[in-house]
């Protein structure tokens, strides 16, 4: 039987919704090729999942917080199972609006199946050959399991799974020290959850300004039992939970869950992209040029599955200059140098641009400006502390800036629209902020940059 030909081939569901509707708009025939449920990892079992239940959670650690000021408040009850299930209800309901819209284009041929590639712009999906003239792959990636002595031999968790929990755990222990690591472990720490995370360096977000993560690991770890330097050797089941050998002293620790955040890796293999002849990194990240082609013509990738910061509205942005190449040929190259991203723990972090670390690793001149949350009137209402930090030069202007706190992830906003435009430090100073607001922080450590020495 021959392939069935289409205009346009979109593989994975994610971002790569917003590429099917503008073919639908040009009235090109559109083959998607989903497995799970549309809206890729982001929609599903990441970021928006995630943070609606770290609400929760934010919730839980600002009632136990009353006491300080003056707020006799007290948590009566955790109904675990009517949160997560109050957050898919809401999410559940899009994905399936969006795939019957999809089932009803007569545009779109919706494959919610695996496929696997057969050609440069061939793929077989079920026992159907399919090809397109244009391809996009945007196949995302999935959480990596480290190889553990004994892993194969107990229960455990990954991103995937932790979200859709029935019931809360009473003891989690977390593998690893990035950003999931510290959402999750603050979601359910927060809930009740004795939590216990294992780090194999000796800072939380190690890939933060350096300063900042110290500053998020000490307060960090006056809520969640944290252990540096510790790594799992091997790992046993003890009744329903699972034993865990740590490295050095051969000390073990029992828990009811445990949960592996430890990265992730691209489904390059499991699409078999390397048969189309796309060039992959060592890693198995699809390689592109700035407008995002690949090394085969008609054949473009973008999202997480290109390795280039793996962030929902990176992709987003990507999908836009991908739409405007494609189908209004304006040859857009994708940027990064100003792209924000967000730790929604507690407390909070942001960050945009360059780290210290990074700058002087460059030799780079720089000045240093810094704020602290509790010298501003917002700071001293909400008793909480937190740093602005702001890195500029004379010659380049705003370099980075980093942020610990609360609202973190609000006020990062401020930088980064000033870095889109005049990319000056007078962006944010000349600008008048409202008074006791929380972005004072933001102005004045702005300021702090401005008249630094170095």
């Amino acid at each position: 039987m021959p392939a069935e030909k289409f205009d346009v081939m979109v593989v994975g569901g994610g971002t790569g919704r917003d590429i099917v509707l503008a073919a639908e708009e040009q009235r090109l025939r559109v083959a998607v090729i989903e497995k799970g449920p549309l809206g890729g990892t982001c929609h599903n079992r990441g970021c928006m999942p995630s943070k609606m239940l770290i609400h929760s959670g934010d919730v839980a650690e600002t009632s136990r917080s009353g006491e300080r000021f003056g707020v006799m408040s007290r948590i009566e009850e955790i109904d675990f199972p009517s949160i997560v299930r109050n957050v898919f209800a809401v999410l559940d309901a899009e994905t399936e609006e969006r795939e019957e819209a999809f089932r009803r284009s007569e545009y779109v041929t919706f494959f919610q199946m695996e496929g696997r590639f057969i050609g440069p712009k061939s793929m077989k999906v079920g026992d159907r050959e399919i090809t397109a003239d244009i391809v996009f792959i945007m196949g995302g990636t999935r959480p990596i399991v480290p190889e553990i002595r004994g892993v194969e031999t107990v229960p455990y968790l990954t991103s995937d799974e932790a979200l859709r929990l029935d019931e809360q755990p009473k003891r989690l222990v977390v593998i690893g020290g990035g950003y999931v690591a510290v959402e999750l472990a603050h979601f359910f720490g927060s809930l009740g959850t004795e939590v216990t995370i294992l780090v194999r360096g000796e800072t939380l977000l190690d890939r933060e300004d350096s300063e900042i993560a110290e500053w998020f690991s000490r307060e960090f770890c006056a809520k969640h039992n944290v252990l540096f330097n510790t790594e799992a050797e091997e790992l046993s089941k003890n009744g329903d939970g699972v034993q865990i050998k740590l490295s050095g002293n051969g000390q073990t620790i029992s828990t009811d869950q445990l949960l592996f955040a430890t990265g992730r890796r691209p489904n390059t293999d499991i699409l078999d992209v390397a048969v189309t002849g796309v060039d992959l990194d060592e890693k198995g990240f699809i390689k592109v040029n700035e407008h995002l082609e690949t090394n085969v013509d008609g054949v473009w990738a973008l999202g997480d599955i290109v390795g280039i910061m793996t962030l929902k509205h990176v992709a987003v942005r990507q999908a836009k200059h991908v739409i405007r190449n494609v189908f209004f040929n304006e040859r857009k190259p994708m940027r990064y140098g100003a792209i924000p991203h967000a730790v929604f723990s507690s407390p909070q972090v942001a960050a945009v641009g360059k780290t210290e670390d990074e700058l002087k690793v460059e030799d780079a001149p720089y000045k240093v400006g810094r704020y602290e949350f509790k010298n501003t009137g917002m700071g001293m209402a909400l008793k909480e502390n937190g740093l602005v930090k702001v890195l500029a030069s004379e010659a380049d202007g705003i370099l980075g800036c980093h942020i610990v706190g609360p609202d973190a992830s609000c006020l990062i906003q401020e930088p980064v629209v000033a870095m889109n435009t005049t990319g000056k430090l007078d962006a944010i100073i000349d600008a008048v902020h409202a008074h006791p607001g929380l972005p004072q922080v933001v102005e004045e450590a702005f300021k702090s940059a401005k008249i630094a020495t170095v």
